[in-house]
């Protein structure tokens, strides 16, 4: 039985993440990191934030040390809006992708 390349994908990318859906690495292929960001999305509260609080719940959940490439990917993205100025972010309203919500009904 082949797996299909989307299963293969996600079975990569939940790799990058323990049981609990800490991250563990990042990966290295785009389309992974795509799908890791949308974890991180997922697993955010719908509330404004500081830079300060997003940064140390980004801490958190991860142990490769880059919380701000993390911020910065979900900015670009927008996956996440934050005011001009940079002091308060808050979770942008999207739809998850299917393979994105497979991934992450894995961790919760």
């Amino acid at each position: 039985m082949s797996t299909a390349p989307s299963e293969k994908s996600l079975q990569r990318v939940a790799r990058c993440f323990d049981a609990k859906g800490r991250l563990q690495r990042w990966p290295s292929k785009r389309s992974d990191q795509l799908l890791v960001l949308w974890v991180v999305w997922w697993q955010l509260p719908d509330q404004q934030m500081t830079e300060m609080e997003l940064s140390q719940l980004l801490r958190s959940w991860h142990d490769f040390e880059d919380y701000a490439l993390i911020r910065r990917e979900l900015i670009d993205l927008e996956l996440m809006r934050r005011t001009p100025d940079g002091g308060i972010y808050r979770k942008s309203r999207r739809e998850m992708p299917q393979d994105a919500e497979r991934l992450a009904a894995q961790f919760g």
